[in-house]
């Protein structure tokens, strides 16, 4: 004979498990419901209206089932449910963890995932996020995890308004030591640059992987207003990361091989792009800095790219053409 107390038990542990799975922040549909505590549809029924009476539920009816969730915000000292599309958003940022792999940043970004989900209206759905929202990291930042410490001392003077002192080598191996203000974190190319703005100077980027050495100088300093500084302005003209006015702008124009066009109408190398056909082939116009990254990117192409304009940068790839073929002809 069966123990009367047996009995009722097993139904407290069942309408224990479903409350705790709802205030774990889990949206149920009866099927799930069932499958969680093994009662058919009608008894699910009776547990929910149980358990509604005494819980705020929310019951929504999505693609023709009936989802039941707690409304946390209603419960004492519960909180307000985090959109998806917020939740969404703090997904695609700690994509970019991988760039600080190894280091705090990447754990905190993970966290933030973690914190921001266990609030979402629907945090069931994030628990794959990390293979949801992907960022292809390339090469990544090749100072990290080593120069974490060196990473912390530049976020913590550029939230404080600090200015810096950086040791830093530049790209011909010349090493120097400058005083800037940080005024922005930027990632270019799967890689970290510092914006800042030298005493008396204009506002460059620092590689951060060439940052050998930085300390916090003198007092704190105003951040600029939008008019003297906004970074959307500061490389607007830029096709890659250069600044400096020793790169003109200019209006560029490339010919590309017929095969190119579909690509180009679902690809924006620059905000200033225009593109159209003529003569069997695919124009692309852009008004960038004369840089170094522009004839890398027209060199890229190959022998399916004609330089229309300017006629000098035309002579320039030519020229940089011929070497190439002398360098890579067959040996002899």
């Amino acid at each position: 004979m069966t123990h009367p107390d047996l009995g009722r038990l097993t139904s407290i542990e069942r309408t224990a498990r479903l409350v705790s799975a709802l205030l774990s922040g889990r949206d149920l549909t009866r099927a799930d419901a069932g499958a969680l505590i093994g009662l058919r549809a009608a008894a699910v029924d009776r547990q929910l209206e149980a358990i509604g009476r005494h819980l705020p539920l929310v019951r929504e009816k999505r693609r023709g089932k009936l989802h039941v969730r707690i409304d946390r915000s209603k419960i004492a000292g519960g909180r307000e449910r985090i959109p998806v599309a917020t939740t969404i958003a703090a997904c695609v940022g700690a994509s970019l963890a991988r760039l600080f792999e190894g280091t705090s940043f990447e754990a905190g970004m993970h966290d933030l995932v973690h914190y921001v989900s266990r609030d979402a209206f629907h945090p069931e759905r994030f628990q794959d996020s990390r293979r949801q929202f992907v960022f292809l990291v390339r090469g990544g930042e090749k100072a990290l995890p080593e120069n974490e410490e060196l990473l912390e001392e530049v976020v913590d003077a550029l939230q404080r308004r600090r200015g810096l002192r950086i040791r830093y080598r530049g790209f011909d191996g010349a090493r120097r030591t400058v005083r800037i203000e940080p005024l922005s974190l930027a990632v270019y190319d799967h890689q970290l640059y510092v914006i800042g703005r030298p005493r008396g100077g204009s506002t460059h980027p620092y590689r951060f992987s060439r940052i050998e050495a930085a300390e916090t100088a003198g007092g704190t300093f105003q951040y600029p207003d939008k008019d003297s500084y906004d970074p959307e302005r500061v490389f607007a003209d830029s096709f890659g990361i250069a600044v400096d006015e020793k790169y003109p702008v200019t209006r560029i124009e490339v010919s590309l091989a017929a095969r190119w066009s579909a690509f180009v109408q679902s690809h924006r190398w620059h905000r200033s792009q225009e593109s159209f056909v003529r003569g069997g082939r695919i124009h692309v116009r852009l008004r960038v800095r004369l840089c170094p990254e522009v004839v890398a990117w027209i060199l890229g192409f190959g022998p399916d790219v004609r330089v229309v304009e300017p006629k000098a940068l035309r002579r320039r790839i030519a020229r940089l053409a011929r070497q190439m073929a002398s360098v890579h002809g067959e040996p002899g």
